[in-house]
């Protein structure tokens, strides 16, 4: 090897150096335990029932008076929908494909679990009318 170049080599050695070790990642920190305490029987033995919220739709002369437009929920949440329609007609739930009948002036309820993640219209059948939309965030 040349003479002239031994210091350059040394010199870019000294710099590969420096780089890798200003630029390396830092250590992870060790992973500490920390033991588990002991859940009471009684916590364990009763599971949390999942909230239920009822959302309450009045219809006449074939459009909504009352009732929200959109329901936003998680998965795993109960949804009552309850529906009072001045004729006879039929509930559906695109999606999940639920189904309700109907009869003039008697709330009617669906009540099911949300447990697919997505936005589903539901509508009356007869009356041709969009009622809203369920909207279930995943969990």
């Amino acid at each position: 090897m040349n003479k002239r170049a031994l210091p350059f080599v040394a010199l870019a050695v000294v710099m590969l150096v420096g780089l890798f070790i200003w630029l390396r990642p830092p250590a992870p920190e060790p992973v500490r335990q920390v033991p588990a305490s002991p859940a009471p029987a009684a916590a364990a033995a009763a599971p949390v029932p999942p909230p239920e919220q009822v959302y309450r739709y009045q219809v006449a002369g074939g459009r909504r008076l009352s009732g929200p437009e959109s329901i936003l929920v998680h998965a795993g949440e109960v949804v009552n929908l309850e529906v009072t329609s001045d004729r006879a007609d039929e509930l559906h739930l695109h999606g999940y494909d639920l189904h309700l009948q109907l009869q003039p002036g008697q709330p009617g309820q669906l009540r099911f679990t949300a447990v697919h993640s997505g936005r589903f219209d539901f509508e009356l059948h007869h009356a041709d009318l969009e009622l809203g939309v369920l909207q279930v965030l995943p969990q």
